[in-house]
């Protein structure tokens, strides 16, 4: 069966409250502020983080924004101590800015869906055009999502415009598909044939705990009406949970170089191994059936080209590709620049998410 792609940007949440890859350390330094009193655990974390920035700026590497940092980082731009291993030492600082950001997002949630999420619900009638039952729209669905963003902003959507009973089984194949199984932590999969929304670079609310010699992929279930307590309780395991102990929990947020990690180390034990290989089989087969492909609230990055490229090498030789984006005519010109072979399908669409 033909399907329909949507691959999602920051355009998309960036009215919400969310930030532009640029404009992710002020957005920090405002959670940071916040969060001193209440959380102050969670406060030195998200300080340290911004220490890492005017760390890189220091060495004359400076870093916009979160990609560049982590990737910044992990070259060694920071000198490590005496006593410590550098790639031990480097995957610290990312995975605790990870951390820091996922816990941001999940603070900005409560504010955003006082602002009714109209893009998203939007978005959401036009994939489920002609039911109002969830499981059966879900079923008569052609759509297929991708989103580069790490927010939730979709799913909360989601649940606002459907009565979503199965929350056991929110991010497996019954509702959205996305390859985690609530109670199956270890398991990692996505069915093919059916409605998708896959998280291309992970999600804020997702969580890899290395366990019994595996890795569990474990998840907070979005809620309009109840968000996320931001506290440290929330984001630090207590005592009592072995070498996590005290720890802040890690999140599984994955940067476009640390793909590549993956091939480069076949036995590597990195806390994403199960979930890319996945998700993004998953996202090739879906461009690969479908008849339209759209861009939406996506700027290309430069970072994320080598995935994006895979991804639209592989669309069939009649499916059309639309960029929506206020900025689509120039972002169309450098996709035709960059993909000569798809150029005459490449469509300029330039309105907002809103619309």
């Amino acid at each position: 069966m033909k399907t329909k792609v949507a691959i999602l940007g920051a355009g998309c949440s960036c009215g919400y409250g969310y930030p532009l890859a640029s404009e992710m350390k002020d957005h920090l330094e405002q959670f940071a502020k916040s969060i001193e009193l209440s959380a102050p655990k969670l406060h030195g974390a998200a300080r340290n983080t911004l220490a890492v920035f005017d760390k890189l700026t220091g060495v004359g590497s400076p870093a916009q924004t979160l990609d560049d940092l982590a990737w910044l980082v992990h070259q060694g731009k920071i000198a490590t101590g005496p006593r410590e291993f550098r790639d031990n030492y480097n995957d610290r600082i990312v995975d605790e800015a990870k951390a820091v950001v996922s816990a941001m997002f999940l603070a900005k949630e409560g504010e955003s869906t006082a602002r009714i999420l109209s893009g998203y619900r939007n978005f959401l009638r036009r994939i489920f055009p002609d039911a109002t039952h969830c499981s059966r729209a879900l079923a008569r669905s052609q759509w297929r999502i991708l989103t580069f963003n790490i927010d939730r902003l979709f799913e909360l959507a989601f649940r606002l415009h459907f009565d979503v009973d199965m929350i056991q089984t929110f991010y497996g194949p019954p509702v959205l598909n996305s390859g985690l199984f609530l109670v199956v932590p270890e398991q990692v999969h996505v069915e093919t044939d059916r409605f998708s929304l896959l998280k291309l670079h992970g999600s804020a609310g997702f969580c890899p705990i290395e366990e019994y010699g595996h890795c569990n992929h474990y998840q907070m279930i979005p809620d309009p009406r109840q968000p996320v307590p931001i506290s440290d309780e929330t984001f630090f395991f207590a005592d009592g949970h072995g070498l996590y102990s005290n720890r802040m929990r890690p999140s599984l947020i994955v940067f476009p170089h640390e793909k590549s990690y993956l091939s480069e180390y076949p036995t590597n034990t990195f806390p994403f191994r199960l979930y890319i290989p996945e998700i993004w089989g998953a996202a090739r087969q879906f461009v690969a059936n479908a008849d339209e492909v759209w861009i939406i609230g996506y700027s290309l990055p430069e970072a994320d080209w080598h995935s994006i490229e895979g991804l639209l090498t592989v669309v069939p030789k009649d499916c059309q590709i639309v960029i929506q984006n206020p900025l689509a005519e120039t972002l169309a010109a450098k996709l035709r620049v960059r993909l000569p072979a798809l150029a005459q399908r490449i469509t300029a669409c330039p309105v907002t998410f809103e619309v």
